[in-house]
């Protein structure tokens, strides 16, 4: 911590700049400039011209008490108009938000956004002032935690540039890449259970790439809203279970919208009512499931302590993928073994 002195002994003015926590790595605290509830306004106004900070570090102003505690804010406005004997105690705004230093960027954007202000002081553990953060700094850093989130979700490292090394990009992309081919293996092998349905009923395999590509683009749509949530703090274990259940009744409408919709285009093209019934059926049938696992793998991801958009999508995907298949080849066999296909 960097103090100054006044001409004034005692009063001491402490601009703090300190890196924040692991997990908000990349932004630093704008400066804060604390007085201790004894100076008076006097020796404040004092201070500040000895020092003669920007106009950035003097819109921050923190009263401090033992042991440098926060205990108020102080604005410049109440400075000049007060007697210059009276004690900052008496002219702060004890009424406070703070943010601990060790709280996630997104947790902190939140109650920034909240509080309305355009800056708010950080403190430790114990209520000592660290600094202040203003909006500026912290949507910059919420905007590359998305950015990382984003390529996450899609497998890229989140260092990729166009500048970046094609050998390093391909590596590490190929990891992923190889992951993907052993979920879709997985698909392949459900497939492979259903050979002779397939053969009896080839009609069926113009639909697989429609269940479940459909089935993967409602769970991806799930997945983007619940991963964001999880990094705004928007969705936590103790609002889970309203957030599945919203999530869930949005899968089930779109599900027996877009069921009745593919099961209505299935039995006109091909002039088979069964076949929409079993098309129409597993779409819906798939896409709730899509929405489920779309709201309980991230949030398994986080219980777990790994970052639900680093492996999301593959399990999202494996879900639709698998369960897609298996549902729709299984009624197709049903609807085989009754003479209806």
């Amino acid at each position: 911590m960097i103090a100054f002195r006044t001409p004034v002994e005692g009063v001491i003015a402490a601009p703090v700049v300190r890196p924040l926590a692991a997990e908000n790595d990349g932004l630093t605290y704008a400066p804060a400039l604390s007085f201790p509830r004894h100076a008076t306004a006097q020796q404040v106004i004092d201070t500040l011209r000895q020092m003669r900070p920007d106009a950035d570090s003097a819109s921050y102003l923190f009263v401090t008490g033992e042991a440098g505690r926060l205990i108020g804010t102080l604005s410049l406005h109440q400075l000049v108009v007060a007697a210059p004997e009276t004690r900052v105690e008496q002219l702060m705004n004890p009424s406070l938000v703070a943010l601990p230093e060790d709280l996630p960027t997104e947790e902190q954007a939140r109650i920034l956004s909240d509080s309305g202000l355009a800056a708010l002081p950080v403190i430790d553990a114990s209520g000592r002032l660290v600094g202040a953060l203003d909006a500026g700094d912290l949507l910059d850093a919420v905007e590359e935690e998305a950015t990382e989130d984003m390529y996450l979700l899609a497998g890229v490292d989140k260092d990729e540039e166009v500048s970046r090394p094609i050998q390093r990009a391909a590596r590490d992309r190929v990891f992923w890449l190889t992951i993907n081919l052993a979920t879709a293996f997985l698909a392949a092998s459900v497939v492979s259970g259903f050979q002779d349905v397939i053969a009896q009923a080839a009609v069926l395999a113009a639909f697989m790439p429609i269940v479940a590509g459909q089935g993967g683009n409602a769970g991806t749509q799930t997945l983007t809203f619940i991963v964001r949530s999880l990094a705004l703090g928007e969705v936590r274990m103790a609002n889970a279970g309203k957030i599945l259940l919203r999530e869930l009744t949005i899968g089930i409408c779109n599900g027996i919208c877009i069921g009745l919709l593919v099961g209505v285009l299935g039995w006109l093209w091909k002039g088979i009512p069964a076949l929409g019934l079993v098309v129409g059926v597993a779409m819906m049938g798939n896409m709730i499931l899509a929405s489920l696992a779309g709201v309980l793998v991230p949030l398994t991801l986080k219980v777990l302590r790994i970052d639900p958009a680093l492996a999301s999508s593959i399990f999202v995907t494996t879900v639709t993928d698998v369960c897609g298949f298996f549902i729709f080849l299984s009624l197709g066999m049903l609807a085989l073994q009754m003479g209806y296909l």
